[in-house]
């Protein structure tokens, strides 16, 4: 029924659209959207009243989208709390390869690298994990087999991100190893700007 708004809250968008498209029946309209809500545990027993209060909501608005389908979606997402954007699913994978699936894939390897490291030098890790690896392993709670088909389905974006990732983290490595002060502080203080922004834009 053309009155019927169906959507999804998936991480990433291209081709999943594809595939919902080339299988949903012509009177069928689908309205995709992604609530950046949620944290590492997942399943009904887990939901919260206020998931989605003051969380930014993602409509994705690609080639022969439903204007009206959108505007009602729009104001479902307002009524849960949400703010929402309006973008393209190319442009939505792209960002969010960056912000939500390379933190998630760096934190799966870190605790993996932690992992092989204690293997190999038989310390006990897990009792000094209070600082930074803590935080990380929170992330790499979520769902496996969610984070699996994520990766999967944005892989030419999350590559990229990858390969960006490790153009910055060698140019770190050769800092240290060179101990060049004034380009390091200069990394530093740049991501402690970005930290700041973050906080405030809430």
């Amino acid at each position: 029924n053309s009155n019927h708004v169906v959507t999804d809250v998936g991480s990433s968008k291209l081709k999943s659209i594809e595939i919902i498209k080339k299988n949903l029946k012509r009177n069928i309209c689908w309205t995709s959207s992604h609530p950046i809500a949620g944290s590492e545990v997942s399943g009904p027993e887990n939901g919260k009243q206020n998931l989605f209060e003051n969380k930014w909501c993602v409509l994705i608005k690609d080639k022969k989208f439903n204007t009206k389908h959108l505007k009602f979606l729009r104001s479902f997402w307002i009524k849960m709390g949400s703010k929402t954007v309006v973008m393209s699913s190319e442009k939505h994978d792209k960002i969010f390869s960056m912000t939500s699936h390379l933190p998630h894939l760096i934190a799966y390897n870190l605790v993996k690298s932690a992992q092989d490291f204690e293997k190999k030098q038989k310390y006990d890790l897990l009792k000094y994990s209070a600082g930074g690896l803590r935080d990380f392993s929170r992330i790499a709670a979520s769902n496996e087999i969610m984070w699996r088909d994520i990766l999967f389905d944005n892989k030419v974006n999350v590559s990229k991100a990858i390969d960006l990732f490790i153009k910055n983290l060698k140019s770190f490595k050769k800092d240290i190893n060179l101990k060049n002060n004034k380009s390091i502080l200069k990394k530093l203080i740049q991501t402690k700007k970005v930290r700041a922004r973050i906080i405030k834009l809430k």
